[in-house]
């Protein structure tokens, strides 16, 4: 088997859905937004700055330039740690919370369109597959920190 042309043809697969609808959707938003916005939501709507710069694992001061934007938007507001001055909490405002609940519900009903078309099947096999895509893509990425590390 060609792991080389299969990789190939799964970047064209993903290029080609550039200009679809769910693609636009979630693309509306930078991956930084999402991905800051979705973990204050899943963590009662608020975190440490030094928390999300690591696990999206960028500088604290990349983090620190989205959480400008973000603030700007209205959508978080910081304030210092009254027991650690050195620590920022970031807390999503209401403004945020209903922001990011409706992308996430938009996205969410373009995927159920999608996997009601693609059959129960399907849509299972999908999600097995790319679970267990996610687990060695950790996997590896957890071995180059430990090889970087020795």
């Amino acid at each position: 088997m060609n792991y080389d042309l299969l990789a190939e043809r799964l970047i064209d697969l993903q290029l080609s859905l550039h200009a679809s609808t769910i693609n636009q959707a979630m693309s509306e938003l930078d991956k930084g937004t999402f991905f800051a916005l979705h973990y204050l939501l899943v963590h009662q709507r608020r975190a440490y700055s030094k928390e999300i710069s690591h696990q999206m694992a960028v500088s604290t001061a990349r983090v620190a330039t989205l959480l400008n934007h973000l603030e700007k938007q209205g959508w978080i507001q910081r304030h210092h740690d009254p027991h650690d001055n050195r620590q920022v909490i970031v807390e999503m405002t209401d403004e945020g919370y209903a922001f990011i609940s409706k992308k996430r519900a938009q996205a969410a009903r373009l995927l159920a369109q999608l996997f009601s078309q693609l059959g129960e099947e399907d849509t299972r096999e999908y999600l097995r597959i790319s679970r267990k895509m996610i687990q060695i893509i950790l996997t590896n990425d957890q071995k180059e920190k430990e090889e970087l590390n020795e």
